[in-house]
């Protein structure tokens, strides 16, 4: 947690939501924000943690187009992983 925890000391603020679960894993997106700007990466996820099928960027708006984030390291962060694996 300690990348996600800079990136909030930094005022972003970041949001992640699952969705279309099944058999074989689930969609999750990854959202970080800082005022009007965003930037939103999508993750077809394993359900073995810290494995995924593909990942892509989705939308971003304003500075957050320009962020060099590393929104891997958000989410290794968050399922407690060394790091992503893809399948």
């Amino acid at each position: 947690m300690i990348y996600t925890k800079k990136l909030k000391n930094k005022g972003f603020e970041i949001k992640i939501r699952k969705e279309c679960e099944d058999d074989e894993g689930y969609d999750l997106y990854l959202t970080v924000s800082k005022g009007d700007s965003f930037l939103e990466v999508f993750y077809s996820m394993s359900n073995s943690k810290g494995y995924y099928f593909t990942s892509d960027s989705t939308d971003c708006n304003g500075d957050g187009c320009d962020w060099d984030i590393d929104h891997e390291q958000i989410l290794c962060d968050y399922f407690g992983v060394e790091e992503l694996k893809e399948i």
